[in-house]
């Protein structure tokens, strides 16, 4: 699974999640991203399949347009780290496209697309939670 950092990421995050397996781009250290706005980050995330990983809320705005994914993680988690990282166990690249996550610091849940039955336009996000046991011991 490919990951983009956002800005407001610590560094040393991309270093957990590189050693555990994930391809991790950091928006500070991509040459296309760099003082780019956060729908030219978003474009670079579609086009190179990267689901975006911020801590700010900066891409809830934009979860209506096309993406690979947007995990929101609150700052204040104190386990944000493990957090995260069990989220991203759960799924795959492929399932990751068009759904909006949001890790809070008592619970996370997925956002989905609701649509209309008869002529498939989008109507509405769907909330479901996901149990995450980090957050539960917590």
């Amino acid at each position: 699974m490919r990951l983009l950092l956002n800005e407001n990421v610590p560094i040393n995050l991309k270093k957990i999640l590189s050693r555990a397996g994930f391809d991790v781009g950091h928006v500070l250290y991509e040459k296309k991203c760099k003082g780019k706005s956060d729908i030219e980050i978003l474009e670079y995330a579609l086009k190179n399949k990267m689901s975006i990983v911020s801590f700010d809320s900066d891409f809830c705005s934009l979860r209506k347009r096309e993406h690979y994914g947007i995990i929101k993680v609150d700052s204040r988690l104190k386990n944000k780290e493990e957090a995260l990282l069990e989220l991203l166990k759960m799924y795959k690249t492929e399932d990751m496209k068009e759904k909006y996550f949001q890790i809070d610091r008592e619970k996370a849940f997925l956002e989905i697309k609701k649509y209309a039955r008869k002529r498939h336009f989008f109507k509405q996000y769907q909330k479901i939670p996901i149990p995450l046991k980090c957050l539960q011991k917590a």
